[in-house]
């Protein structure tokens, strides 16, 4: 059975996470002071001065849990969904925290899309009818 087109977004939804979660973290982590990323400015808004938190978490769940979750996609694996579920809906509560905290952002309109997106495509039936345990 071909991988459904839906699916096939999905895994390319989470190798772009993947980007933006290395990419974050590792630049929150090379430069902490969130100089580098045009961070500075906000670094007044949140309540943590130092970004190297962030930096793990961006390349943590966001750079190496999406990859895993890609994978599963791949190989059809149901175990991959609930995750991918759970994470969708982490990223939109960020945005929904960011938003008033820090003001609006393009990247937070993408990120809220992608998300929003994954959530819609994940109940898709051709998704839930490839995957299997």
């Amino acid at each position: 059975m071909p991988k459904p087109s839906a699916l096939k977004v999905l895994i390319i939804i989470e190798l772009f996470i993947v980007v933006l979660g290395v990419a974050s973290g590792i630049g929150l982590l090379s430069d902490p002071s969130g100089k580098g990323m045009g961070l500075d400015a906000v670094k007044d808004k949140i309540p943590f001065q130092s970004l190297t938190l962030l930096g793990l978490w961006f390349l943590g769940p966001y750079g190496v849990l999406p990859g895993v979750l890609a994978y599963g996609f791949y190989r059809g694996r149901l175990w991959a969904w609930r995750p991918a579920l759970v994470m969708a809906v982490v990223e939109v509560a960020w945005v929904l925290v960011q938003v008033p905290m820090v003001g609006r952002s393009i990247l937070q309109a993408v990120i809220g899309f992608i998300a929003v997106a994954t959530i819609f495509l994940l109940y898709r039936p051709s998704v839930l009818g490839y995957l299997k345990e």
